[in-house]
């Protein structure tokens, strides 16, 4: 722990992160409903094994924007020639390609490119092709990028954050910009240029001498951008998950590439997960084998999986029964009329599960329980009162009060207190009964968190089964949400009858 804190630190670069004078929450959430109404993961296969920083912002004030602006800005990259969607369309743009004996394998990685990308030039080129109000959404959300770790929040000034879902797009679509420049002002210019995000394959033609000369000719064109360079060894290079390797006859052949640290660890057979979705571990491997691994290189990939599946307690009959079985012809199907997620209980939810695909509803199966809840997590522990969602207070007289907030539980908290001593009993139900009930003690400070959720609507129903589950309430009926009667008999043999619970 103690490493991985140290490492931590040394990621903490003052050009790209600072101090804020408090927690930025709360001025981030207010700059971003005004502007709408406008309008560390260890890198286990480098050195050291140095942290890849990630700051999740599922929840935060920005998250729902910011997809939103990746929709907006994704069609606008990808257009390039330059551009590989996935190891699939490198294959199949390189698959009938006939090298020269100069030509040389070569692949550059840009160095921590999420955290390196130059904010305020890439809001430039963002200027260039949206309008004034899309644009000040974008600065928004790329400049209000915040995290907190050891009891410290910072703010990062410059790069994307990795966990934002607008971060991909972005460093594409720098990228784009950048290599445009960097392969037109080159004076030997590659034969073979195709990038996916940071990682570049190149065929290289004018010798090993003038390729390190191209290397710095990259590494001087933005301060921010420096690439690290890998050239074939033995005339076989590593590209994404596809080991490229040249052959006696000038062609290129593929195999699936796996990096040292790899374990053939997949989700073990034993493990209390859905059949359906063991079975998809297996037809993955073996859709991935096929589309990567090129006829000479096949059979040893299979054989390969064979071993690593039955080491993860699957039998060969059922690992040859995916190998062996027909594609399905695709037949045309409609649009699931909505999704559902149950845990997995062998014979009890599976069967829910028949039931609801024979009504065209899509079930998604998850485990009841994860070797995560058992492990003890480096991240910062937050604060459950910063999160939202739905609450219940009690009263020195048995009654209780349910609430849900959008915004934080203690902002809520602090607005029914302050309801209370300014007499503003209309503002809520618990300010009510606290001022007409002077001799009672609302237990404000006691506050308890019934369920954590940002989804606005499931956050009412919550609050509605709460409600029903305590018979004992003080809120006003056109406060919540009617609950539908089919509820009820699910219900009803958990509805809280101790006031004290």
């Amino acid at each position: 722990m103690e490493d991985y804190n140290m490492k931590l630190q040394q990621l903490l670069d003052p050009q790209i992160y600072k101090i804020p004078p408090k927690d930025p929450t709360n001025k981030f959430l207010l700059k971003t409903k005004n502007l709408i109404k406008y309008s560390s993961i260890p890198d286990t296969i480098k050195p050291n094994v140095p942290l890849r920083p990630i700051v999740s912002t599922i929840g935060s004030p920005t998250y729902g924007l910011s997809k939103y602006l990746t929709r907006l800005l994704q069609p606008h990259i990808g257009q390039t020639t330059h551009h590989i969607k996935n190891s699939d369309h490198f294959i199949e743009r390189m698959k009938n390609f006939k090298l020269e004996e100069e030509d040389i394998l070569v692949s550059f990685d840009v160095i921590s490119l999420f955290t390196k990308v130059p904010l305020m030039e890439t809001l430039k080129y963002i200027k260039e092709i949206f309008p004034k109000d899309v644009s000040i959404l974008f600065h928004h959300c790329l400049t209000t990028t915040y995290f907190q770790w050891n009891k410290q929040f910072f703010e990062q000034v410059d790069g994307v954050a990795m966990g934002n879902p607008l971060s991909p797009v972005i460093a594409n679509f720098y990228m784009e910009k950048f290599e445009s420049i960097a392969l037109e002002s080159a004076v030997l210019k590659p034969k073979i240029w195709y990038r996916y995000v940071d990682d570049t394959f190149v065929i290289w033609n004018h010798g090993l001498d003038s390729l390190h000369f191209f290397l710095k000719h990259l590494n001087n064109i933005h301060p921010n951008i420096q690439f690290t360079m890998e050239c074939e060894i033995n005339g076989r290079l590593p590209f994404l998950d596809i080991l490229i390797s040249k052959t006696d006859s000038l062609n290129l052949s593929f195999s699936v590439y796996r990096k040292p640290t790899h374990t053939d660890r997949y989700l073990n057979k034993l493990s209390n997960h859905h059949p359906c979705q063991k079975i998809g571990v297996i037809k993955t491997l073996f859709d991935r084998a096929k589309k990567v691994s090129d006829p000479t290189h096949l059979d040893e990939e299979l054989q390969h999986l064979r071993m690593s599946l039955q080491a993860n307690g699957y039998s060969l009959l059922e690992i040859n029964k995916v190998f062996s079985s027909k594609p399905k012809q695709l037949r045309e199907k409609l649009p699931h009329l909505g999704m559902v997620f149950l845990p997995y209980i062998g014979g009890v939810t599976d069967k829910i599960g028949r039931i609801l695909e024979k009504n065209n509803i899509k079930t998604i199966f998850i485990p009841t329980k994860k070797i995560s809840e058992f492990l003890r997590s480096p991240k910062d522990p937050l604060d459950p009162l910063t999160a939202l969602g739905v609450y219940k207070i009690l009263c020195s007289c048995g009654l209780v009060y349910i609430g849900t907030t959008k915004r934080s539980f203690l902002t809520r908290r602090k607005e029914h207190m302050r309801f209370c001593r300014l007499n503003q009993p209309e503002k809520s139900a618990i300010a009510e009964h606290a001022l007409n009930n002077l001799s009672h003690d609302v237990l404000f400070h006691d506050m308890k968190i019934l369920s954590r959720t940002s989804n606005f609507y499931v956050r009412l129903q919550r609050e509605a089964i709460e409600i029903y589950k305590h018979p004992n309430n003080i809120n006003r009926q056109f406060d919540n949400i009617c609950l539908n009667k089919t509820w009820h008999l699910v219900l009803k043999n958990v509805r809280v009858i101790d006031n004290n619970i």
